[in-house]
């Protein structure tokens, strides 16, 4: 009985000093310096990993994702309003929306090599959770929100503003920025005089993390099909794929 429980102490004394390395490694290339660790490691950490691996008190990022979500909105609006006096409401609001979307993200995500530190279950690591975009945009608003709790708002500003306003300038110096849903319908009305109808195929998962996948249609036609957390997402998605796939760009 002692062996058994000794076994067991020491697999949690492995996971906590692995963990521990984790945390270490990702503040070194995130430029980040955490004075409660455990909000870095609930960013990096996927629903996937907690189900598969259950320990008490382990949490994973989705709560956090929620938090940034709202931080990125506020520093994105403010950073674009700032830096940008000539642009109207609407060209305001569409360079936002390309600059916050999945793909922007994930694309952030990226840079900063989060995927490497991100904690999986081994299913979602055999399908290539690491690369998914949904999976590393919602990491990349975890850790926005870890870093507003442990360090305030400008922490946060000193960690995003460089990268918002690097993506940001590509964006407003491209000739068409709008978001993908709102660009796909302009050019479909002009090419084909048809307005895009967006329906929904398929809902899964539990309701409180959903996957939608959704059809945007030109007419009776599919024109491309995307996936999000939400309705929203899943249609910017569709359309992003529909714009490629229509060689209007």
């Amino acid at each position: 009985m002692r062996r058994h429980s000794g076994r067991k102490n020491g697999s949690m004394s492995t996971k906590s000093s692995d963990a521990a390395l984790l945390v270490q490694h990702a503040e070194q290339r995130l430029g980040v310096h955490f004075q409660e660790r455990s909000l870095l490691l609930e960013a990096l950490t996927h629903r996937s990993y907690v189900y598969e691996t259950p320990v008490s008190g382990e949490r994973y990022n989705e709560r956090l994702e929620f938090l940034g979500d709202a931080i990125l909105a506020f520093l994105s609006a403010e950073s674009l309003f700032r830096s940008y006096p000539v642009l109207s409401e609407g060209e305001l609001t569409d360079a936002r929306a390309a600059l916050v979307k999945t793909q922007t993200l994930a694309g952030f995500a990226r840079s900063l090599e989060l995927g490497t530190f991100l904690r999986l279950g081994k299913g979602e690591e055999r399908t290539g959770g690491r690369e998914r975009d949904p999976i590393l945009a919602a990491a990349f608003e975890a850790l926005l929100a870890a870093i507003y709790l442990d360090g305030g708002l400008e922490e946060v500003r000193r960690f995003l503003l460089p990268i918002l306003e690097a993506a940001a300038k590509r964006i407003v110096s491209q000739p068409h920025f709008k978001d993908d849903k709102s660009l796909f319908q302009e050019l479909a009305q002009a090419e084909v005089g048809l307005t895009p109808t967006y329906r929904v195929v398929k809902e899964e998962g539990p309701s409180h993390h959903r996957l939608f996948s959704v059809e945007v249609l030109l007419g009776e036609q599919v024109a491309g099909r995307g996936q999000g957390r939400n309705k929203q997402s899943a249609e910017q998605e569709a359309a992003r794929l529909a714009l490629e796939a229509s060689g209007w760009l």
